[in-house]
């Protein structure tokens, strides 16, 4: 089994560019409804169908009057009507009357006022106008957006907010990304369905990125037939595979023999780093593997480091790492290694950014994720004093913008 040098031991820098360049994910795109579009990617420019508002409608329950009638100082006015947000064509008001208008009730073509009710007062259907607000509360057709305007760009995140926007401007139905099929398989014969913590963490994990949909494989024995097979599957019906356990050099690791063996292009083989050293990437027909060493925190760093940083690169997302000043000293005494530990975000006295670290990173225990927020990088041979700033890389959000 002969692998490049090129692809060997790489720096946690140097493996992170091979993952954004050099790992293919195909995106391809099609139509829903946008009632099903939440935390999708837009494909396209997508344009307002109608004017937002519509019509011009009132902003607030209240009266309606002439503007005319109130500039010429007339405060007393005959109610003749209502109008409601049903109302598709409302009447015109004749000079020195009135009529009730409810929140988002169309108004008449022409210069109106509206008055609040809190405003005015009515009685035996006549209303007095208490005082003019100074800011006539129409909302104009238009004012939002007009027909023909874009609403989202390309690329755009879509929230439940942008769900609302969609529908309020006309949409129903939008162009987007095709979710990546991620497909997750934990290997490794003393690993059963009950004693698997890997597979349910990283399904978690994985299914909160946009633009996914996740699918937890069975738990695969080492076995090299069973491992080769199992790959095979995976590359057939997946657009990023993600491996845990197998990779390391014992005498059971079978999942990089099978790899070679399909023909799968070796990007990434171990790399100098801490937790996480055995994290390898291939490529198979064109589908990047990413396979995580088996040790929990391991697993989940570099799934949270590497895969979702290529995850959200193709989906047209952000996910560069934050500076935050620390507020303890560290240092990391190995000369060959970048140091990741967690640490909990905060604020300082002058609202900057802080992270408080561990001491230690111990690549079994989940326990270090308990009441933490990121990742911080240290470098090999560095020490860093309270005050200095530092790269934190927040774990267990889908999207940073």
């Amino acid at each position: 089994m002969k692998i490049s040098n090129q692809v060997q031991d790489l720096t946690v820098e140097d493996a992170l560019k091979k993952v954004l360049t050099a790992a293919d994910i195909r995106m391809k795109t099609e139509s829903v409804p946008v009632s099903g579009s939440l935390n999708r990617i837009t494909a396209e420019e997508i344009i307002a169908r109608r004017d937002i508002p519509r019509f011009n409608n009132s902003a607030m329950d209240g009266y309606l009057f002439l503007t005319k009638d109130l500039n010429s100082g007339r405060r007393t006015f005959s109610v003749t009507g209502e109008i409601r947000p049903e109302h598709e064509k409302p009447d015109t008001l004749k000079t020195g009357t009135a009529s009730r208008i409810m929140t988002g009730a169309p108004v008449p073509a022409g210069e109106y006022t509206v008055v609040p009710v809190e405003q005015a007062q009515e009685k035996e259907r006549q209303v007095t106008v208490n005082a003019i607000p100074d800011r006539n509360p129409i909302r104009k057709q238009g004012e939002g957006y007009k027909t023909g305007k874009p609403v989202l760009e390309k690329g755009a995140l879509i929230r439940p907010y942008e769900i609302g926007l969609l529908i309020e401007s006309g949409n129903r139905s939008c162009k987007v990304l095709k979710p990546l099929r991620i497909a997750i398989q934990v290997t490794g014969s003393e690993i059963d369905e009950e004693t698997d913590s890997n597979g349910p963490v990283l399904e978690a994990l994985c299914s909160a990125w946009p633009g996914t949909v996740v699918k937890l494989w069975p738990v695969l024995d080492d076995d090299p037939k069973k491992v080769t097979l199992r790959m095979k599957e995976l590359n057939k019906s997946s657009d990023l595979v993600l491996t845990t356990g197998g990779i390391s050099a014992g005498r059971h690791d079978y999942i990089l023999q099978s790899m070679l063996e399909l023909g799968a292009e070796i990007l990434v083989r171990k790399v100098q780093q801490k937790p996480g050293k055995p994290f390898t990437v291939s490529q198979l027909d064109g589908v990047p593997f990413f396979h995580l060493p088996g040790n929990p925190v391991s697993a989940v760093f570099t799934a949270e480091y590497y895969v979702k940083r290529r995850v959200l690169s193709a989906l047209g997302l952000n996910a560069e790492p934050l500076k935050a000043v620390i507020m303890n000293n560290i240092e990391n005494h190995r000369g060959d290694k970048t140091l990741f530990l967690t640490g909990k975000l905060g604020f300082d006295n002058q609202n900057r950014l802080t992270i408080t670290t561990e001491r230690s990173m111990r690549s079994h225990l989940m326990q270090l994720y308990h009441g933490n927020h990121a990742y911080v990088k240290i470098p090999p041979e560095t020490a860093f004093e309270s005050g200095d700033r530092v790269e934190v890389s927040p774990f267990g959000l889908a999207y940073q913008s």
